[in-house]
């Protein structure tokens, strides 16, 4: 008789993931809206950023597990293949057009100056270690984060026996803790000087995305599975982790570095355990229907084209003396939304479709 973690391993697709992107795409687009101080959660949809880390960990560490396991190796060059075909295309071609926009149009500008001068930052994927400071490409640190996850990670995969690829996975953690708990910021300071601690990449954690692993492997393996089971897997476990997390992000606190985010990383990565563990569950099937789903399809299109859209109806609003702050989001996702899905089937679509070619 084939075993729930049969049935696991076999699985092709996580029903719910592209709904939980979803809900991640949104309270970013939200956090860079509007700031609402009716309750604490409105002004945190940057916590979405921290969801999409945890599933990408989870996901790309999945699919290198399991192509070790069915080949006996990792292929890096159809792995980083497959990345570029994803996710460059779209982002080089935002980067092409908005250097040709600012020289065009704002040759003299001073943004125009600082996107010129950071340019190869940007194009490096290195702007979690500084930011340029151009005007909407301040998220792109999230974007350096998980390419630079993408190169090393799968070198740890392929070549690292588990005692060592254990023992990288927790020194990046408890480097990442250290960081998230401020006990390198005195020395930080004392060597850089004051403002120091202020450091793009201080700003920036690897942890969700390291959960999201840590998590791939829990699940591949069949006694951690079963314990995952007990833990994540009981009927109501979707509701009540998501209402774990409805409650922490409603805490009031001015800083949310520390235990909070640690709590936080940890409650996402179990959250996301227990919709990979009920496939057919009522939640998971409405995070996958159609509408939910297609947004998280297309979400890191989104992404990466939020700011400027969010800019467009800034300046479109204030032009014709309109309430900001109701119209606001629900255009600005709504133009998010055509935008991206016009990106992802016009011109997105035909690089991901050669991606068949590095699959073995």
């Amino acid at each position: 008789m084939t075993t729930d973690h049969d049935a696991y391993l076999a699985r092709k697709y996580f029903p719910g993931l592209d709904g939980l992107r979803a809900i991640a795409i949104i309270a970013v687009v939200w956090h860079h809206c509007v700031r609402s101080e009716l309750l604490p959660m409105f002004s945190r949809g940057f916590a979405g950023v921290d969801l999409f880390f945890v599933l990408s960990g989870f996901l790309i560490a999945t699919l290198l597990i399991r192509e070790k396991a069915k080949n006996g190796k990792i292929s890096l060059r159809d792995f980083w293949a497959r990345r570029f075909l994803r996710l460059m295309p779209a982002y080089y071609l935002l980067l092409l057009a908005m250097l040709a926009a600012y020289l065009l149009l704002k040759p003299d500008d001073p943004n125009t100056q600082r996107f010129v001068d950071g340019f190869h930052i940007y194009a490096l994927y290195l702007s979690n270690w500084y930011n340029p400071g151009t005007n909407n490409m301040g998220i792109t640190w999230s974007l350096s984060t998980e390419e630079q996850f993408y190169i090393i990670w799968p070198f740890i995969e392929a070549f690292a026996a588990p005692f060592f690829r254990l023992g990288f996975w927790l020194v990046a953690i408890v480097i990442n803790q250290l960081v998230n708990f401020g006990v390198f910021d005195p020395m930080i300071e004392n060597i850089f000087g004051a403002g120091a601690h202020e450091k793009e990449i201080l700003e920036a954690t690897f942890t969700p995305i390291l959960f999201g692993v840590a998590l791939a492997h829990i699940l591949n393996d069949k006694k951690y599975y079963g314990w995952a089971c007990r833990l994540c897997g009981f009927k109501y476990a979707p509701y009540v982790i998501a209402g774990f997390l409805l409650v922490l992000v409603n805490i009031p606190a001015d800083d949310i570095s520390g235990l909070f985010r640690l709590v936080m990383h940890l409650g996402m990565t179990a959250w996301i355990a227990s919709i990979v563990l009920q496939p057919t569950a009522p939640l998971t099937n409405a995070l996958s229907l159609r509408p939910i789903a297609f947004i998280g399809a297309v979400s890191y299109g989104m992404y990466l084209y939020h700011m400027w859209c969010i800019h467009i109806v800034r300046v479109v609003i204030g032009k014709l003396g309109l309430s900001q702050f109701w119209l606001q989001f629900p255009i600005s996702l709504l133009l998010t939304m055509l935008v991206a899905a016009a990106s992802f089937y016009l011109y997105e679509k035909r690089f991901l479709d050669w991606r068949k070619r590095f699959r073995k």
